[in-house]
């Protein structure tokens, strides 16, 4: 079975806000370790970076898992997203699934948000989220563009409560929020309103998102926008 475990230090979290050219500019980070069926598969970091009006996103995720000896299935993306008024402005993000390259591309036009993706083109006009991040306002969308394919999901999201979930400082109060429709996700947040682990189904099994580490507060950062 596929052991390796992906954990990353805040040095390293660090590095990578800077290696994103932005060491200068206010910044957040935070990493998460992917698990399934209880094996460290791989690894999520997302950063949030202002700049002047804009707040600029990154993510990396690389997920690998092997049986035997064997890879049975890799997945990566790197994403870039420009945001300015909490209104998505510019985005390209691009997915490798095995052999397989999926894309998202966007940009603000007057007309709307106009998609060119592996799996959708078109204009959306309603007020959009993406899906490689989740800060809370999302919740409050209904159009969440795919950042794997471009597609764009109708959803619909309910608080359920409050639970204890682990984390790598132990045990946390979170509030958990399911996501249905188009995609089906549950998000777990802080009291910091920041997000700090998801679920969902995969390959028959519960795929997990658990924070590892974090720098500064992704949620503050957005807020201020």
């Amino acid at each position: 079975m596929y052991r390796r475990n992906f954990l990353l230090s805040s040095s390293c979290l660090a590095l990578n806000l800077a290696t994103f050219g932005y060491a200068h500019a206010e910044s957040a980070g935070s990493v998460f370790n992917i698990t399934w069926r209880d094996l460290n598969i791989g690894y999520s970091k997302v950063n949030l970076t202002k700049k002047k009006s804009q707040l600029i996103f990154n993510a990396e995720v690389l997920i690998n898992v092997d049986i035997l000896g064997i890879r049975v299935f890799s997945y990566s993306l790197l994403n870039e997203e420009i945001w300015e008024n909490k209104e998505l402005q510019l985005l390209e993000s691009i997915v490798k699934i095995g052999n397989k390259t999926e894309y998202s591309k966007g940009s603000r036009t007057d007309n709307g948000f106009v998609v060119d993706g592996s799996a959708f083109t078109g204009i959306i006009k309603e007020r959009v989220a993406t899906t490689s991040y989740f800060t809370p306002d999302f919740l409050r969308r209904n159009i969440w563009i795919s950042t794997q394919n471009g597609k764009p999901l109708n959803v619909r999201s309910k608080y359920i409560g409050t639970k204890k979930i682990s984390s790598s400082k132990g045990e946390i109060v979170v509030d958990e929020w399911a996501v249905t429709g188009d995609l089906n996700i549950i998000l777990y947040y802080d009291k910091n309103e920041q997000w700090v682990g998801s679920k969902f189904k995969a390959g028959g099994s519960t795929a997990l998102f658990s924070l590892h580490n974090n720098i500064g507060n992704l949620t503050t950062m957005w807020n201020k926008e």
